[in-house]
């Protein structure tokens, strides 16, 4: 890649460029969020193993209890202003909680040699597949309003 943009046009070689216009799907609109049965009965949620890792029983659990995690809100100090910044959550009907370990179980130390074994798998709370159970279904959120 040049290091003067003057002289990087065409390096990239973009054979395939977007075409205008967006469709309605990719904007919110019409087909927006529909997922077509024959990609949801592959990626079952939760997927019982993981490429690479395994079954999901063999690994480390957490459960969804943890209090939510906000930004700081900016202050305002100018004299007689009246804005609010809010809380640092936008969605207040989003009230599921953070994932956190579990009482009683012990986890691999995430900044040790991925070649070490983990801990045996925890069965505090009635086990990985109760965990499992508690996982909620994703879903679609509505784009955001201008």
């Amino acid at each position: 890649m040049p290091t003067d943009p003057r002289e990087a046009i065409g390096v990239c070689g973009n054979t395939s460029p977007w075409q205008p216009p967006l469709q309605s799907w990719q904007t919110g609109g019409a087909g927006a969020g529909d997922i077509p049965a024959a990609v949801k009965s592959n990626l079952a949620w939760p997927p019982t193993e993981i490429n690479g890792a395994g079954a999901l029983d063999s690994l480390p659990s957490y459960t969804p209890t943890g209090p939510l995690v906000t930004l700081p809100v900016p202050t305002y100090t100018a004299a007689g202003s009246s804005a609010s910044a809010g809380s640092g959550w936008n969605n207040p009907s989003d009230n599921a909680g953070m994932n956190v370990p579990i009482s009683g179980c012990t986890y691999p130390d995430p900044w040790v040699n991925p070649a070490t074994a983990p801990p045996p798998v925890c069965a505090a709370g009635g086990g990985a597949a109760a965990r499992r159970a508690e996982a909620l279904e994703p879903h679609i959120t509505s784009p955001p309003q201008s």
